[in-house]
């Protein structure tokens, strides 16, 4: 556990290119809805939820094809390999910093966004990129020999996986009871699916795309 520590303190050093304007794209949406429905202010209000956990799940996708492709370009990812290092713990190391780079702010900036009132929604986006990055890590593992770039191919890939997490989240939020226990539970099983196929297929399809 110390050694995936200190290996993910390590690749959070180094931050991508891509991440920032992930988060800048992020908002940039918002604000564009916000403008659209200005003169709408109630539409705004009942939509906000669901655009903000579109928009998170729309960008995390789109960052996806950036997860090991640094990596593997320069030869990282192969020297990790031929020293013999376990493929899994690369895999969760690079998962839970791209987490922890992008789907934490982004969960923060929803909180803000709705002033910290929904922790269903905070919660719910956080539980969706987590474990869409999981579940994405698998096809962006796969594209790495995709011939052309997979920027486009990849989201198309990812988006039909992470759905199931998305309606339970919403449904979480639009639940007027505010009873998060079922639905905890719900999202519970499916993270921990997606963790459990993560890291049984991630290591191989790197190992693929390296040979």
């Amino acid at each position: 556990m110390g050694s995936l520590a200190i290996q993910i303190y390590e690749d959070l050093k180094h931050i991508p290119r891509s991440a920032p304007h992930v988060l800048l794209v992020f908002l940039s949406l918002v604000v564009a809805f916000g403008v659209l429905s200005s003169n709408h202010p109630t539409v705004w209000q009942a939509f906000l939820p669901t655009l903000l956990m579109g928009l998170s799940y729309g960008v995390i996708s789109l960052s996806l094809d950036q997860l090991f492709r640094e990596d593997w370009e320069d030869g990282t990812l192969e020297w990790w390999m031929s020293e013999g290092k376990s493929m899994e713990v690369y895999g969760l190391t690079k998962i839970l910093a791209h987490w922890i780079r992008l789907g934490i702010p982004l969960s923060g900036l929803v909180g803000m966004i709705t002033g910290f009132t929904s922790f269903p929604l905070i919660f719910g986006v956080a539980m969706t990129t987590l474990t869409l990055i999981f579940q994405g890590a698998i096809a962006s593992a796969l594209c790495l020999n995709a011939k052309g770039s997979s920027s486009v191919l990849l989201p198309l890939l990812i988006l039909p996986l992470g759905i199931p997490m998305m309606i339970v989240s919403m449904a979480a939020v639009s639940d007027p009871t505010g009873g998060m226990g079922s639905y905890v539970s719900l999202q519970g099983g499916l993270f921990f699916m997606s963790v459990a196929l993560s890291l049984m297929a991630c290591p191989f399809a790197l190992r693929l795309s390296l040979r």
